[in-house]
């Protein structure tokens, strides 16, 4: 009930009408005064002081809605008796009427406060409705009762007995009208606050399955965001499994590379190549450091540093990064003893000294190529893009120790087959591989009709140097003498080799014989103007040489050789120190 009426009084425009229809009581009281009617009875001034009272108290309940005002338990009761207390008083003040017009309009009042109180407190309870009809009809049928004695008492009046059962006719069918109206509403308030019940159950119910779909949609978008990080987590995974096999299949390739390739620079030629085009790379160079156990006198142009350079940014680029390697003693990249990893320009280390600013690489990794404590050289990669290389130290460290194996391996090669041809102690061809290459000049000789011309030299007097200056003296002077030999023979495109003991030969193809004449008189003079010095001790090297020229000396290609060891000792006879060319004569004396 407390509700209903909270609800009811809520509404601003029953205010307004409560409002108009007590001012108009008001203006209804006040026009008997003005209407000349100076005698006022009580009942108006009692209907006056109501209509003034309500008028108040719809303006103060009013402001209280307005400023949303917590309804105490006082006010409620206020508002519960001026609920009943507007319909009593229309009842009482329709049987007080003087006049029909007075009685329809206070039977009216009557009526809308009835329906206004039935509305608030007993539209949706049975119980509540039964005690006001019951109260109304006893109340309504007491006072009619009441007033029809009254009238019958009265002897000015004219109330006869049909008039009399007319009233009451009139009174049972307004009160059946009261209730027939009221249950009306009753029970279309059932209906539609069963519907708007229904209405709202459904909307509970759809708002309970919007509430479950939105948990689920938060779960969906849980699962989502999980599955959202596990994808990602797979791509960075796919990810690092793509470059593990990326990494893996260039490291088998570069296997195969090092096992297939015997030649140090043609390993490293391949290797740089695969790694540029496999990994992606700008450049890629490998430079190797000088092996000086293979150091061979006269070839010190070729013996410079090994290198093998892969590289996509123009011949510019290329030409400034050999020129570094061939130039400059490469110290930014020798003094680094560990990988070197740069990821952008700010970091920039100038490890090409002829490169300009401009041309430097914002991604580079510059390691030690090692075998064990040896460093055999060093792998350069470069990108010319920020952050190639954030993850990459152990795949190109175990690239280097791959290359570093496959460098290590050529050389054991390399000086096996050293080994195998040149003279220990000279560094110049030995005896056997002499004799073969000699054999291959003289068959194409044969083939091609062209000239072979050889010089044999033989030290004078060198057992007298190993015994008056010691064997390790003698060694130094038979280097001296092969390093002057093989120079000569490689500059002018022959071979040398150390024949025996102390005698060497030198060999030219295509060349006859005036012109070995002189390149042998070069070396015989170089040998002459210059002494070997052994622990202070200044020796003076002398020889005694014999040449010999197919065709024009030797028909026969065979003889070659021994021709040109007759006329080197006919030098030896006749007073040392000299240059003997081979002829018929000599070779008669043989």
């Amino acid at each position: 009930m407390e509700e209903k009426i909270k609800e009811f009084w809520k509404q601003k425009q029953v205010a307004f009408y409560h409002i108009f229809l007590d001012v108009m009581l008001l203006i209804y009281c006040i026009s008997f005064y003005f209407a000349g009617n100076q005698v006022v009875t009580i009942r108006y001034v009692i209907l006056f002081v109501y209509a003034l009272l309500c008028i108040v108290t719809e303006l103060v309940h009013n402001r209280h809605m307005q400023k949303k005002y917590v309804h105490s338990k006082r006010i409620i009761q206020v508002e519960k008796v001026y609920c009943f207390l507007r319909p009593a008083l229309g009842l009482a003040y329709y049987y007080m009427a003087e006049t029909k017009l007075e009685g329809i309009i206070f039977l009216i009042l009557f009526l809308i406060y009835f329906f206004e109180l039935f509305y608030s407190v007993a539209l949706g309870k049975k119980a509540h409705r039964v005690i006001i009809y019951v109260t109304y009809i006893c109340l309504y049928g007491m006072i009619s009762f009441v007033m029809l004695v009254v009238l019958a008492q009265d002897n000015l009046s004219r109330v006869t007995v049909g008039i009399a059962i007319r009233e009451l006719v009139t009174v049972s069918v307004v009160l059946v009208l009261i209730v027939v109206v009221s249950e009306m509403m009753s029970h279309m308030w059932d209906f539609f606050e069963k519907d708007i019940f229904r209405q709202n159950r459904a909307l509970e119910d759809l708002n309970k399955v919007n509430d479950k779909m939105k948990e689920q949609q938060e779960k969906i978008n849980r699962v989502n965001e999980k599955l959202g990080v596990q994808k990602i987590e797979l791509q960075l995974a796919n990810k690092k499994i793509n470059r593990s096999h990326d990494e893996m299949s260039v490291q088998n390739e570069l296997s195969s590379i090092i096992i297939s390739s015997i030649e140090i620079k043609d390993m490293l030629d391949k290797i740089v190549d695969m790694i540029q085009v496999r990994l992606d790379l700008d450049v890629v160079v490998i430079v190797l450091e000088q092996d000086h156990e293979l150091y061979v006198p006269g070839m010190e142009e070729e013996q410079r540093r090994v290198y093998a350079i892969s590289c996509v940014l123009g011949d510019e680029f290329k030409k400034k990064v050999i020129e570094s390697i061939e130039h400059t003693d490469m110290s930014e990249i020798l003094r680094m003893t560990q990988t070197y990893i740069q990821n952008n320009v700010t970091d920039s280390v100038q490890l090409f000294t002829k490169l300009e600013g401009k041309q430097e690489l914002p991604s580079v990794v510059c390691l030690p190529i090692r075998n064990q404590e040896e460093r055999l050289g060093t792998l350069f990669v470069g990108k010319n893009k920020e952050n190639t290389f954030m993850d990459s130290r152990a795949f190109y460290e175990n690239i280097a120790s791959q290359i570093s194996i496959g460098v290590a391996n050529a050389r054991l090669y390399a000086k096996m087959n050293d080994m195998a041809i040149r003279d220990g102690l000279t560094r110049i061809y030995n005896r056997r591989h002499l004799t073969e290459l000699l054999r291959k000049y003289l068959a194409e000789a044969m083939t091609k009709k062209v000239p072979v011309s050889l010089a044999l030299f033989d030290i004078d007097k060198f057992k007298m140097v190993n015994d008056t200056y010691g064997h390790q003296c003698g060694d130094e002077v038979i280097r001296y003498v092969a390093s002057l030999l093989n120079r000569g023979a490689l500059k002018h495109g022959g071979i040398a080799g150390r024949y025996g003991g102390e005698e060497f030969v030198v060999a030219f193809f295509e060349k006859d014989l005036d012109e070995t004449y002189h390149i042998v008189e070069d070396i015989h003079n170089q040998i002459r103007s210059e002494e070997v010095v052994y622990e202070g001790k200044h020796i003076s090297v002398r020889a005694s040489v014999g040449v010999a020229s197919y065709p024009q000396t030797c028909a026969n290609p065979g003889e070659l050789l021994t021709r040109a060891d007759w006329a080197m000792y006919h030098s030896k006879k006749n007073g040392r120190d000299r240059i003997t060319i081979d002829s018929e004569k000599i070779s008669s004396q043989m």
